[in-house]
């Protein structure tokens, strides 16, 4: 060290300190590497480190004292983040720099600089023993991969400073890259011997070079070809063996050349696009890939050598620029020439159009990393760049958000994926990229292996460029909703590519098997990324938060209070105004949320709070309503257990979006002002069919459950039977029981820890058997014949708390298998029941109350001897006409109607239901009146009365929805009509979405024409609604009136007739109804119409009707009605309105043939009447039966 320090005696004790350090870093780093032969000394060796410091620095005189050096053993141990480092940068020229790039890219900050010398050989991995064409900088203590700008062959194993780089280590530990950002500097010069590996005078052209491949004589022993390099293909590893392909043109011809060699497989980053090369010794072989085509091969003494003069030219920043700008422009014209080759491929799905992509050059700068291990970029903020086709890179390879790059041969697309950038560059074998300029901003990097999950399903599958950025995209929406809850992350890749067989059919996701060597010399040039699908597919996959946000939307933006209500709300109170209004339905089919296919993916699982079947992921929750169907072809509600836990993928179902609102409108014409609605709230959830939903991974009951199809099948085919999947160790014991009734959901008293109301119901069971020990469990495993030895007896099952989520997978009449887990004692699962005492006859039987921890499972197979002891369900007509109904019946049928019925304001306790005490915004006191219609007899129809309030709200109760009704009480009103009331014990189940009339395609039935002798005798079970015709006899009476909106009282001029209290109300409706005669041959009716029907009874147009209204309103009403042979009015007989009304009611007009659907206002008709009957002079005494009283539905115009 003092014959080193004696040439800087003149130099302060900071730079002699400093000179120490490179020393000691010199000697032990760096003189290892050199070779023994060049006689260095350690003194020397650090006189020409310094030398080319001072130089590098740009100073001969100063020492760079601030600069540390670092060993590659140290950077990789001690430099956890991203640096950058440059002998050449002053302070502001940093900063300015770092400004700058920060500018372009706003969301990244620029890498910090550390003054850090770095010196060391460069290698190409050999003496690690893996040549993989990646130049590594090594010292004595370690190696380091690194990317250059350019590279020379004659770097190899130099000794070099390199100036500026930066450091990017990766998220493994103990790994990073260098990224030089300009040349390195040779720190020694030793003498070189030119080896070109062959006589120069051998050095033919490409076009002679070609001429010798297409002859079909002996290989020639070794060739030396010179051309301009057109193809730099990717390194590729195939059975072990490394190699990539040249292609060298010159005026229209073109030779291949594969470097097979280890030892040059870093001329990989030597050559480029454009640059003019010659290789020597070069092999004439015949490539057993290409049926024997003849290329060029390299050998042991090849050797590359750069035309110096060509390659300068090349490198002239403005001609470089200029021809890629023109290769950009190519870009834009090639595409409508791409769109015009076009063609369409049909299967069994969709038809999907197939256009060519265009071979470009393109040069741009990375904005964005999409996805690094699909090897997706962004490009200049809106072009997309695909790399999946090529051998992924492990660290990056200095693709980072703000490096320049220039790509060859990259394949155009537009619109290859509506998840994807317009335009698409997608990389194959072919294609060459290049990075011009390192990126100076900090940067996130992951390391990921040579084959990503992605990229093996592309290999498998051959998929081509739209189908592979569909499953990228179907990879980061699966990741993001599904894991880690439901979905372990090397299982992601699974579920995607489980999706696009889902979404695509073989024949339109599988091409043809690939051949490398054709893709990489073969021209016309042809690839998997040759064509591509235009926007398919086009299946969106949208998260369940998402979609409940845009049902939320969807909801209030298609509201239109005037289309809620019916053709009468303009003589509708503000009571009856506002009640119509509280309550509606929007449906939407999913299909028609979205221009594009949509999707659903989410897990199935039971909520214990609202007691229903949920669709999950990790955003957001929603409710679905599901039916199943029955080998009959009926739906039915009957959802297995083994449902609960499976992932799969909805593409046909119904949005359902149910509004509740609060409004005071004084009336119809205030609709325009929504100040006057006072809260509004909405209940969104799915309404499906089990057949539309795909299992895309199925829960372990589930799979049981596909076993057992498919070994059914194999049985039927006389096939062996296929082992069965072991079962899972856990000591438990089971109970196999048969459900046979079920009530609803109700709030009920807990147990003394639990101080409040909770959720519960009961069912009442058969017991198949005695409980039974396992050493595993179970599940939904076929029933052993132990399982049934035993009495049966009929228990009851208490479901309480968080229990209730089994409520919408029990159905009566359905076999289950009640299982508790973790223990062997068989008595936690024997019903208790309470001891009667003192000769009381106890009624109820053995209770069992159900543990949070126990399961149930559904068994599917119909077992011997154990027929349902359900009674079948009653029909709407058996409720009504049926003499020996039950006071509690259960019956199904149709809804045709729902009615929101009027707040109890009276003194009945309130209870809070269970989804209002958790949301401040849930409906309350909520009643509503079902009309519910007969299946098999249109005019056969009940209204049930059913309080929602009491328990979690009942799902899909609309018009059109085919529900059963259990466990409700049977009453008849005093004009004997019947209706239905709910009980706490009630439960209504919705069967099918729609009735099944809509299902099927076809109109519903319109209610049965009747005569009304036949209607009134009773001879057949007696409608609630039906169509007849007949004739208007006389009007009975006619009342018009304005009525208050607000209070009800007469309205005349433009006051409120109330006057205790009084009322200041200034808005009236008009309000008419009519009795009349209707008499077709059989019998005669009284037949009711209401204001909406009475214009068309009286024939008056639109402005007869409104000019009836004005007169009627000077005396806020008028009433006339039949005494004799002629109409009158008590108040005033002899007005000119009075005189108009009863001449109208008498006309003609009125009194003619008509057509009506008609209600059934009272079932009792009284007994009959004698009357006597003239006929000329002789009087008869006659027996009639009283009038039928009917209420107008509606008047048929034809």
């Amino acid at each position: 060290m003092e014959e080193f320090l004696k040439h800087f005696k003149n130099h302060s004790r900071a730079e002699q300190r400093w000179l120490s350090a490179v020393f000691e870093a010199v000697q032990q780093q760096l003189l290892p590497l050199i070779d023994a032969s060049l006689g260095l000394s350690v003194s020397r060796l650090s006189l020409a480190v310094v030398s080319k410091v001072q130089t590098a620095g740009g100073s001969d005189t100063e020492l760079p004292v601030s600069y540390r050096f670092v060993s590659v053993s140290e950077l990789i141990r001690d430099q956890r983040t991203a640096c950058c480092s440059s002998l050449r940068w002053s302070s502001a020229h940093y900063r300015e720099q770092a400004r700058g790039a920060e500018l372009k890219l706003p969301g990244y900050k620029a890498l910090p600089r550390d003054n850090l010398l770095l010196i060391g050989c460069l290698c190409d991995g050999q003496t690690a023993g893996t040549s993989d064409g990646v130049w590594r900088v090594r010292d004595a203590g370690g190696s380091l991969a690194c990317a250059m700008l350019k590279s020379s062959c004659l770097w190899l194993g130099r000794l070099m400073l390199f100036p500026s780089w930066n450091y990017i280590p990766h998220n493994a530990p103990g790994a990073g890259y260098l990224e030089l950002l300009e040349p390195p500097v040779c720190v020694t010069l030793e003498a070189m011997a030119f080896d070109p590996g062959g006589a120069l005078s051998e050095v033919m052209s490409v076009t002679r070079a070609a001429e010798i491949l297409r002859q079909r004589g002996e290989d020639q022993a070794c060739v030396c070809v010179s051309g301009r390099v057109s193809v730099v293909c990717p390194l590729l590893v195939i059975r072990g063996k490394r190699f990539f392909c040249l292609v060298l043109s010159e005026e229209g011809s073109s030779v291949p050349v594969f470097i097979t060699e280890a030892k040059h497989q870093y001329w990989r980053q030597c050559v480029c696009v454009g640059q003019s090369v010659w290789l020597s010794s070069l092999r004439v072989c015949s490539l057993q890939g290409l049926e024997g085509r003849r290329v060029l091969m390299d050998s042991c003494q090849s050797r590359l050598h750069l035309h110096l003069q060509n390659q300068e030219s090349s490198e002239d920043p403005d001609t470089h620029t200029d021809s890629l700008t023109a290769d950009t422009h190519t870009a834009d014209t090639h595409t409508a020439d791409t769109h015009l080759r076009s063609g369409t491929v049909s299967g069994s799905g969709p038809a999907v159009r197939v256009k060519r992509s265009t071979l470009i050059s393109f040069k741009g700068t990375v904005t964005k990393i999409l996805n690094a291990e699909a090897g997706l970029y962004e490009i200049d903020g809106q072009v997309g760049l695909c790399l999946a086709y090529q051998p992924t890179q492990k660290w990056g390879g200095g693709l980072r958000p703000g490096a320049e790059i220039q790509l060859h041969n990259v394949h155009f697309m537009y619109r290859a994926s509506p998840f994807a950038p317009r335009v698409v560059l997608c990389a194959c074998l072919r294609s060459s990229l290049q990075i011009t300029a390192f990126s100076r901003l900090s940067s996130k990097v992951e390391v990921s292996g040579s084959h990503g999950p992605l990229q093996c399903l592309l290999l498998e599958k051959n998929l081509g460029a739209s189908q592979y950025l569909w499953l990228c995209y179907c990879q980061n929406a699966v990741a993001e909703r599904l894991c880690p809850r439901w979905v372990r992350a090397e299982r992601v890749c699974v579920v995607a590519e489980r999706l696009l067989d889902f979404v695509c059919d073989a024949e339109q996701k599988t091409q043809k098997e690939r051949n490398i060597y054709r893709e990489m010399i073969q021209e016309p040039h042809q690839c998997p990324v040759t064509t591509f699908c235009v926007w398919w597919p086009s299946a969106a996959l949208w998260s369940l938060r998402q979609l409940s946000d845009w049902m939320r939307r969807e909801v209030w933006a298609s509201l239109s209070l005037a289309s809620l209500l019916p053709a009468s709300s303009a003589h509708m109170t503000a009571l009856e105004l506002n009640a119509a209004l509280s309550w509606s339905v929007h449906k939407v089919p999913l299909t028609d949320a979205s221009p594009e296919p949509l999707l659903l993916l989410g897990v199935l699982e039971l909520d214990s709070t609202r007691a229903t079947l949920q669709l999950r992921d990790q955003t957001h929750a929603l409710d679905c309503l599901c039916v199943s169907a029955h080998q009959s072809g009926d739906r039915t509600a009957h959802i297995s257990t083994a449902w609960q836990g499976c992932l799969v993928c909805v593409r046909r179902c119904t949005l359902v979006m149910e509004r509740f609102m609060k409004t005071h409108f004084p009336s119809w014409k205030h609709l325009d002002q929504p100040s006057y609605i006072t809260h509004k709230h909405c209940r969104v959830y799915l309404q499906l069919c089990v057949d539309d939903l795909t299992i895309i991974s199925p829960s372990a009951a589930m799979s049981r459950c596909l076993m057992e199809d498919r070994q059914t099948d194999r049985e039927s085919a006389k096939r062996p039977r296929a082992a069965e999947r072991p079962l899972t160790p856990a000591a438990c014991v089971s109970l196999l029981l048969r459900l046979e009734s079920k009530q609803g959901v109700t709030l009920q008293n807990g147990s003394a820890a639990e101080l409040r109301l909770q959720p519960g119901f009961v069912c009442r069971a058969v017991c198949l058997g005695d409980a039974q020990r396992w050493s595993h469990d179970p599940r939904n495993h076929r029933p052993q014949e132990r399982e049934r030895h035993g009495d049966a007896q009929k228990i009851e099952l208490h479901f309480m708390g968080s229990c209730v989520r089994w409520f919408p997978v029990l159905h009566p009449g359905c076999v289950y298998r009640l299982i508790a887990r973790n223990t062997e004692d068989v008595s936690v699962l024997k019903a208790k029941g309470v001891s009667a005492k003192g000769g009381v006859t106890q009624l109820s039987s053995p209770a069992l109350l159900l543990q949070q921890q126990w399961r149930i499972h559904t068994i599917t197979e119909e077992l011997p001897d154990t027929q349902s002891g359900v009674p079948a369900l009653m029909s709407v007509s058996a409720v009504l006409h049926s003499s020996s109904a039950p006071e509690i019946v259960s019956f199904c049928g149709i809804i045709t109607q729902r009615i929101t019925l009027k707040e109890d304001n009276g003194t009945k306790p309130k209870i809070q239901s269970l989804t209002a005490a958790e949301d401040a915004s849930a409906e309350q006191d909520l009643r509503v009146r079902l009309t519910v219609q007969d299946a098999d007899c249109p005019g056969h129809v009940i209204d049930v009365y059913v309080d929602l309030s009491c328990g979690p709200y009942t799902l899909g109760l609309i018009a059109g929805a085919m529900v059963s009704v259990h466990h409700v009480q049977r009453r008849v009103s005093k004009v004997c009509n019947v209706y239905c009331r709910s009980l706490p014990i009630s439960c209504v189940s919705v069967t099918d979405l729609t009735s099944v009339c809509s299902r099927s395609g076809v109109a519903p039935s319109p209610p049965p024409m009747m005569l009304l002798g036949e209607w009134a005798l009773g001879r057949v079970q007696r409608c609630v609604l039906a169509q007849v015709k007949g004739h208007v006899v006389c009007v009975l009476s006619l009342r018009l009136q304005w009525t208050c909106s607000l209070c009800g009282s007469i309205f005349r001029q433009a006051s409120c007739g109330r006057t205790h209290p009084p009322c200041d109300s200034t808005s009236a409706v008009f309000q008419a109804e009519a009795k009349v005669v209707l008499e077709d041959g059989s019998a005669d009716s009284h037949v009711w119409f209401s204001s909406d029907t009475v214009c068309d009874l009286l024939k008056l147009n639109a402005g007869q009707w409104e000019g009836l209204q004005r007169h009627v309103r000077v005396k806020g009403h008028v009433k006339v009605y039949t005494r004799g042979r002629n109409m009158t009015c008590d108040e005033d007989p002899d007005d000119t309105l009075v005189q108009y009304l009863s001449c109208l009611c008498s006309s003609t007009a009125v009194c003619r043939q008509i057509h009506l659907t008609c209600r059934l206002r009272a079932q009792r008709t009284g007994k009959s009447q004698l009357r006597k009957v003239h006929r000329g002079q002789t009087e008869f005494i006659c027996k009639f039966t009283p009038a039928l009283q009917l209420q107008c539905q509606h008047i048929h115009t034809r």
